[in-house]
């Protein structure tokens, strides 16, 4: 008995299919695409946009999602379906290009933005402890994708960038004061988290 073949399955199991790769890696969908119009209809279905791993193509080539980047268009769909990945990715790039208005503009389209110190208190419910090394290594995370963004280095905040200080994060008593390299004190890493928001003000 020959084995089926994809063409005769059920768009019900293709789609699976699809999703199960796309969640891998976005570049796989590729193929799906270039098989044909009905590979390219399963591929653009809302659910796969939505929850299809982008990361791989920000981290090689970034350029490639940019303004006139081969691609821009199926990116976009991904920021319009609500993928999480995709519209932080967005706006981070509208950001170092636009401004960031631009980019506080594309998450304000998909997600409550909170006023301060609220979103502190929820950042710190929902993610990490604002003390802790996680968040100094997603600071430099978010500093190297902002220049692979090739950031404008403007440094337009520079100035007038305020450090929090209240009950949920604290502005370290050595603010303004020297270099977090030099001697660590209690509370030490919100020294660094502060000198990483100041290399990020830079950056915009």
């Amino acid at each position: 008995m020959a084995n089926p073949q994809l063409k005769y399955l059920p768009d019900e199991i293709m789609s699976k299919i699809v999703e199960f790769v796309g969640q891998e890696s976005a570049w796989y969908l590729g193929a799906f695409m270039r098989a044909g119009k009905r590979g390219y209809e399963l591929v653009h279905q809302p659910f796969i946009l939505k929850t299809c791993n982008v990361t791989p193509m920000v981290d090689e080539s970034p350029c490639e999602i940019g303004i006139y980047g081969k691609f821009r268009e199926f990116f976009l769909k991904c920021v319009d379906a609500g993928n999480i990945d995709a519209f932080y990715n967005e706006g981070l790039h509208r950001s170092t290009c636009s401004g960031v208005a631009e980019g506080i503009k594309v998450l304000e389209e998909n997600v409550k933005i909170l006023k301060p110190p609220m979103y502190f208190e929820q950042f710190a419910a929902n993610h990490v402890d604002l003390n802790s090394d996680a968040i100094s290594e997603m600071g430099y995370e978010l500093q190297s994708r902002l220049i692979q963004f090739h950031a404008p280095f403007f440094n337009t905040y520079g100035l007038t960038l305020k450090f929090p200080d209240n009950d949920v994060i604290k502005a370290p008593t050595c603010l303004y004061g020297h270099t977090y390299d030099v001697e660590y004190e209690e509370g030490w890493k919100y020294c660094m988290l502060f000198w990483l928001c100041l290399k990020i003000s830079h950056l915009l």
